[in-house]
């Protein structure tokens, strides 16, 4: 192989990497490598794991040659994502050299995330906070859920020990549902199934959950089958620690549970911008994204709402998914950006994850019947909104698959 061959291999595994660390699903970055393999007229096969990417690659002269990059499981970065969409059209249209577009890519690697930790920790606090007026709770119920947030994020960024990081959702959903169980006995008017499912909303793996199923749609069921087992685990772990944190609460003061309904209606709609806001900061976008992210996020989820009743829930996330996949790609296509900026925080508000955490609830209590019929939702749910995104990129085709 001579110089410029290699390097284009070097580019397309660094960005192969990039893509996988910044939260892109494993049939998109195939997608987008094949894409930009063809560009460089080199034939390739790739095999890409939520821990690993493989490529092999064949030049035009018969040329073979291998490589294989592990990798740990990222978090969405949309900033990076932008960035790198950026230099891969610099460097197919020849406006950067190869070899430049590796460096810029090393760059972004050692580029600083835009919004820093605190800041996170904010947003989950605000994140919190307004999904429990969105689930119908009232203002203590927000209050108390937002305060828990924000302990939760603490929590989140300091546990650093290797042996406790393994468990750490579950030490976090521990104090979490001992916290809320204990302020239901001081607080009568709070319910603390909505404190406690507005506080762990953040760490609830839906879009996991979600990108499983579309892996293993679109025929990669190795990535999709270790993604959905990581999924499921990472919710064993958060029902079990808030199973026993409110447990033991429950043993340790008498409390009459409110199941009453206080809700708020008219702080409904600036809680769902709100907290279609904070997916700029947890999703680490740029602020110049901030109008399109929650334009997308809050009128994909009041679609699936005004549809839910007359068309049934499974009907409404199908429409909703096709909303989704036509809105990302035709925002791609005009603004010449990442479709993943609108399509993960119109996705994430409808991911079924909240369903499958109450699944496994019903489970633990041992109502068995209600657990396997509300995990069976999840799972159709699912599967509805990424046949519905499938669709929808079907009627508007996407730019790349970034």
């Amino acid at each position: 192989m001579n110089e410029d061959e290699l390097f284009k291999i070097k580019f397309i595994m660094k960005l192969a990497g990039i893509l996988h660390r910044y939260g892109a699903s494993s049939d998109r970055i195939e997608a987008a490598m094949y894409q930009v393999s063809e560009k460089f007229n080199i034939k390739s096969e790739f095999f890409s794991l939520p821990t690993s990417f493989m490529g092999h690659f064949e030049t035009p002269k018969g040329d073979e040659c291998t490589r294989m990059l592990r990798l740990d499981p990222g978090k969405i970065n949309l900033e990076k994502l932008y960035y790198a969409d950026q230099m891969v059209d610099k460097v197919l249209d020849e406006s950067m050299s190869v070899s430049d577009g590796i460096k810029s890519l090393e760059s972004l690697l050692e580029k600083q995330s835009l919004h820093p930790e605190w800041l996170v920790n904010i947003s989950i606090m605000v994140l919190s906070s307004g999904v429990a007026f969105i689930l119908k709770g009232n203002l203590l119920d927000s209050i108390l859920a937002g305060l828990l947030g924000l302990l939760s994020g603490f929590l989140n960024s300091t546990v650093k020990l290797e042996r406790l990081d393994t468990v750490k959702e579950g030490v976090i959903c521990f104090v979490i549902g001992f916290c809320a169980f204990s302020g239901a006995f001081y607080f009568p008017d709070l319910n603390p199934q909505i404190v406690i499912l507005s506080a762990i909303i953040y760490y609830i793996p839906g879009l996991n959950l979600t990108m499983a199923m579309g892996e293993i749609s679109s025929q990669n069921l190795t990535a999709g089958t270790a993604r959905l087992a990581g999924a499921i685990i990472i919710l064993l772990k958060i029902v079990f620690g808030t199973f026993i944190g409110s447990t033991l609460a429950q043993k340790i003061w008498s409390i009459t549970l409110n199941t009453g309904n206080h809700e708020i209606a008219w702080l409904f709609i600036p809680s769902l911008l709100i907290v279609s806001g904070t997916f700029v900061v947890l999703f680490q976008a740029r602020w110049q994204e901030s109008f399109w992210m929650i334009f997308a996020a809050s009128s994909t989820y009041l679609l699936h709402m005004f549809l839910k009743v007359p068309v049934g829930n499974l009907a409404a996330t199908l429409i909703a998914g096709t909303y989704i996949g036509s809105l990302s790609n035709l925002y791609s296509r005009l603004l010449n950006r990442p479709s993943m900026i609108v399509t993960l925080p119109s996705i994430i508000l409808l991911v079924p994850g909240s369903v499958g955490y109450k699944g496994f609830e019903f489970l633990f209590i041992n109502e068995t019947l209600f657990g396997i019929n509300t995990l069976f939702t999840t799972f159709n749910l699912g599967l509805a909104l990424v046949a519905g995104t499938y669709f929808g990129s079907s009627l508007i085709k996407p730019r790349r698959m970034i």
